[in-house]
This record gives C-alpha cells, sequence and structure tokens, in this order.
C-alpha cells in the first residue's frame, strides 16, 4: 500500500469516485461525488494513510480539492461547474 490515497472523482456520462483501480457507483451530481470521495479519504487519514480527491474539470483536465495535509475536514463544496 502507498503512503497517500488518491480518490478522483471522473465524469464518463456519470459521476463517479476512483481509487485503488475501484470504481464507485454512479452520482447524479460532481458535489455529491466529491463530498463522498472526501469522506472516505478522511477514513484512510483516520487509519494513518494520507489522502487526496482530485476532480475532474472541463475539458478533461483535473484539478487537486482536497488534500489530508492541508484542508479541513469536512471540505467546504466543490462548485458545479
Amino acid at each position: 500500500m502507498t503512503n497517500r490515497a488518491h480518490y478522483y472523482v471522473v465524469y464518463d456520462g456519470d459521476w463517479k469516485i476512483q481509487c485503488d483501480g475501484e470504481n464507485s457507483e454512479p452520482y447524479p451530481r460532481r458535489s455529491d461525488a466529491f463530498k463522498d470521495a472526501v469522506a472516505l479519504a478522511h477514513l484512510d487519514v483516520r487509519n494513518g494513510r494520507e489522502a487526496d480527491v482530485i476532480v475532474q474539470c472541463e475539458g478533461d483536465l483535473f484539478r487537486p480539492e482536497w488534500d489530508s495535509a492541508r484542508d479541513t475536514y469536512p471540505p467546504p463544496l466543490v462548485p458545479e461547474n
């Protein structure tokens, strides 16, 4: 297991969370997937593993939105756009 977990919120027709090669069930909104991704990342933190959440934005770009070493839990909601 690596020292850091990376949770990706991705869009492929539905919003999903990807981590360690696993995909979540689909979410109707990015904000819902983001909220659950941070909750999952926070569980890793509680078990001694740093984590971050990286969100897909327009144009297939990805942006870090939450980092256990920097951000509070629970996080502010990610914008819908």
